[in-house]
């Protein structure tokens, strides 16, 4: 889930996107192997488009435009 609130540009980053989370889920559990592998994800990520439109949000709005 830190992942996916990076890559939708809706946290800056997974440390961000843990407080988030734990801010409605406190008793959520992340171990060492967890943090490092978001770490290493962190790494190599592509950044998120930075003018308001997430990536999903593209796909959602053209695989609908397909379907019409």
């Amino acid at each position: 889930m830190c992942a996916l609130l990076v890559a939708l540009g809706l946290a800056e980053d997974w440390k961000s996107a843990e407080k988030m989370i734990r801010e409605r889920r406190p008793y959520i559990k992340m171990n060492s192997l967890h943090r490092k592998n978001l770490e290493e994800w962190s790494k190599y990520r592509l950044t998120a488009p930075r003018d308001g439109e997430s990536v999903v949000s593209s796909v959602i709005m053209s695989s609908n435009s397909k379907k019409q």
